[in-house]
């Protein structure tokens, strides 16, 4: 009688059901524990020989030796715990023979289970060598299942399966012969099937789905294919101080956490022991320690609020070119670097893209290439050998109004903007801050004023169109023997200056100012209102507009200090000008020995050089009419001061009074306020501000009327002296208010 091919045979004959594994994994189990290093010794150790007998076949279990990588000190086993905690005997191939079936169903068997509790799990398929001939029966654990209302149907073989690994999270059980059974789910979670538990080897741990980001911290761990540690990737020296997201962690058996790491697209990068990373709290990564200066070099950059890009902070328009402080830096999960900025306020700017920067360890920033002309119009500056401030190479004093290309600049972290110069002959003059120097449209520098009569020397001079010297006007052999009128003059990059010539109103083009000769005339006056800042401290005042008339006071007790120009007189010998200080009469002085501030004089000092306030009868009188502020030992005036009274609709109240104990730096109309009646009502106080409680930001509207009646009823004065009223005059100071 011929035998009947039984269901495990035809099994063999159904298409097997392969889906993508989470991870392909070699034939041999080797599990390694890591520690942080890559480093794998192993171990070799010899599984148990295990037999099982059922109804209808008997498979003979060959023993196989399972590979154990251990890392470091912790401990690996040959055996793991299977899906329901129970321990199993890890065996990579398995040799499976079988008799011949003598009687059995034409239909395949159904196995009715039951649920059992979940436990994420990751497993490994075992590896199967068949023997089975065509009339015998296929091992129940190369079955894949399929369930179908808690019944167990066989679709398929899990021979192509072998090695992969899957995740486990259902578990069921025979109800009649307590078997076990694992759910197998692929990397997106889809089902694969239903295996025997017997069928896989289970990975001693379990996982947890996480929605989290890492900063790797060490280069020293090694990255794991699967969490059975049987194929190393690499190691973390690549990516260290990187971000990725945290998909998946496996809390392992012998008490190590793990992390499965991946880009921000999704690309899978290891297993990693997740004492080698660092949690964080946004995809920005974890805060890492710097201390940078950093140069924006684009306007076009965003200033980041936090990093999942909901809040802007600004832009890099206004900043751009400026530098500011990097203290601490993200390596972000899309794989750019933040910087966290900070101006030199300590206020913080944001995070921005660190290709939006350049970073160096000096507080001058990167250097930026300039390339422009700049002439020195103010003294008394250094012209520095380093940033250090160490090496002093000259003074502006010394090189006043001369031209001078700056072929680079720094954007200081001190907000200051400082210029590289160099000569026409390519030598390096130094560092000077811009605010010495005005920028040129041309190597000529800028116009600088020079007012008087000059005849030509010699014939063999050339007036130049412009002093780029591309075009010659006219020669001087056309003007000699007669006076022609200087307007202003250029100190040129070449070293040499240059006048603006004049006759009868024509210009007649640019001379080196060796080709002339002088010919000391008024020719006008005129009566001016101007502040000025006296730079010259060599000689006198004069009484006339003349260098010849008497000698006044000294210019050095007034150089630095503002005064009030209150007449130019125009000579042959140049522009001269009248000054005055609030207490009276200065005298003449050179034009070009000063410069204007008459933009902001209500920031400067306005009545000179401050006196000690250690005084007998130290009192204040105030003049409504005169508009000014008396500082008097007695009845003799010590100083004197600009000040803005109430208006008439708001008068400043008349009498005396008395330096109360209200003041402060700030408030919201004004700055350096004191109190001298109703106890905070009525003060002495600064200009008014721009912004309220500023102490730097002054309206210029209100400024420009200091020395007029325009307060509401305070007394208001220059910055610098209500900042010195301020510091210094003491409480209970009498104040008498008079029309």
């Amino acid at each position: 009688m011929k035998k009947n091919r039984g269901w495990g045979y035809r099994l063999l004959c159904i298409i097997s059901l392969v889906s993508a594994p989470l991870v392909s994994a070699g034939a041999t189990y080797a599990e390694t524990i890591d520690t942080g290093t890559s480093s794998v010794n192993q171990v070799t150790e010899s599984t148990t020989n295990t037999s099982r007998t059922t109804t209808e076949t008997t498979d003979s279990t060959t023993a196989t030796s399972s590979t154990i990588d251990t890392s470091t000190s912790e401990a690996s086993t040959n055996s793991s715990t299977d899906s329901f905690g129970e321990t199993t005997t890890s065996s990579s191939e398995i040799t499976v023979s079988s008799t011949e079936e003598t009687d059995t169903s034409e239909a395949n068997p159904v196995i009715t289970v039951k649920e059992l509790a979940n436990s994420n799990r990751y497993v490994k398929i075992n590896t199967f060598t068949a023997t089975t001939t065509e009339s015998q029966a296929m091992d129940s654990r190369q079955v894949l299942y399929t369930l179908n209302q808690l019944q167990l149907t066989a679709t398929g073989s899990i021979t192509e399966l072998a090695g992969h690994v899957y995740k486990s999270v259902k578990q069921y059980q025979d109800t009649a012969t307590k078997k076990k059974y694992s759910e197998l789910l692929d990397e997106q979670n889809h089902v694969i099937g239903i295996v025997e538990a017997e069928s896989v080897t289970t990975a001693d741990g379990v996982f947890q789905s996480e929605k989290k980001y890492a900063t790797v911290q060490s280069g020293n761990y090694p990255l794991w294919e699967s969490i059975f540690f049987d194929k190393q990737l690499g190691t973390t020296k690549t990516i260290n101080r990187q971000t990725f997201q945290v998909k998946e962690s496996f809390k392992h058996g012998n008490g190590s956490t793990y992390y499965a790491l991946y880009t921000d697209k999704n690309q899978f990068i290891g297993w990693i022991n997740a004492k080698g990373a660092a949690d964080a709290k946004s995809p920005g990564g974890i805060w890492q320690s710097e201390s940078k200066y950093a140069t924006i070099i684009s306007g076009n950059y965003t200033l980041w609020q936090n990093f999942d890009w909901s809040a802007k902070k600004g832009t890099t328009a206004a900043l751009n070119g400026k530098t500011v402080k990097a203290t601490g830096k993200y390596s972000h999960v899309n794989g750019a670097t933040y910087y966290s900025l900070y101006d030199n306020k300590n206020k913080w700017l944001g995070y921005i893209n660190a290709a939006g920067v350049k970073t160096t360890s000096n507080a001058q920033g990167a250097y930026q290439a300039y390339g422009k002309y700049v002439t020195l119009t103010k003294k008394n500056y250094t012209i520095w050998g380093n940033f250090n401030w160490s090496s002093k190479k000259n003074t502006t004093s010394s090189l006043y109004g001369k031209t001078y290309q700056a072929k680079g600049k720094y954007e200081h972290w001190n907000g200051s903007t400082y210029y590289s110069l160099s000569d026409s002959t390519g030598k390096w003059i130094g560092y000077l801050n811009a605010e010495a120097a005005t920028v040129a449209n041309n190597q000529g520098g800028i116009w600088q004023s020079e007012n008087k009569t000059i005849r030509m020397k010699s014939k063999n001079y050339t007036l130049w169109q412009d002093l780029n010297f591309s075009k010659k006007k006219a020669s001087s052999g056309n003007y000699m023997n007669k006076n022609i009128k200087v307007t202003g003059k250029y100190q040129h990059y070449n070293g040499a200056t240059y006048y603006s010539l004049y006759l009868n109103n024509t210009w007649i083009g640019y001379i080196n100012a060796t080709g002339v000769t002088n010919t000391h005339v008024i020719h006008s006056q005129s009566n001016i209102s101007r502040y000025v800042i006296v730079n010259n401290a060599s000689g006198n005042f004069l009484n006339a507009a003349d260098p010849n008339s008497s000698k006044l006071g000294k210019k050095s007790n007034y150089k630095g200090y503002m005064a009030k120009a209150t007449k130019l007189a125009k000579t042959s010998d140049g522009n001269y000008l009248y000054l005055v200080s609030p207490a009276g009469k200065i005298g003449w002085i050179k034009e070009n020995q000063t410069y204007s501030v008459n933009d902001k004089f209500w920031m400067y000092t306005t009545g000179g050089k401050y006196p000690s306030l250690n005084v007998k009868n130290l009192n204040i009188h105030v003049s409504i009419s005169k508009q000014r502020v008396y500082i008097k030992s007695g009845d003799k005036v010590i100083y004197t001061m600009l000040c803005s009274t109430g208006t008439v609709f708001t008068p400043t109240p008349l009498g005396n009074f008395r330096i109360q104990q209200e003041k402060g730096s700030a408030f919201s109309g004004a700055a350096y306020y004191r109190s001298f009646k109703d106890h905070g009502v009525y003060l002495f106080h600064t200009v008014p501000t721009s912004i309220a409680w500023s102490t730097n930001s002054f309206s210029s509207v209100e400024g420009k009327k200091l020395g007029q009646r325009a307060s509401h009823g305070c007394i208001r004065l220059a910055v610098p002296d209500a900042k010195w009223f301020y510091y210094n005059m003491p409480y209970n100071t009498p104040v008498k208010i008079v029309n």
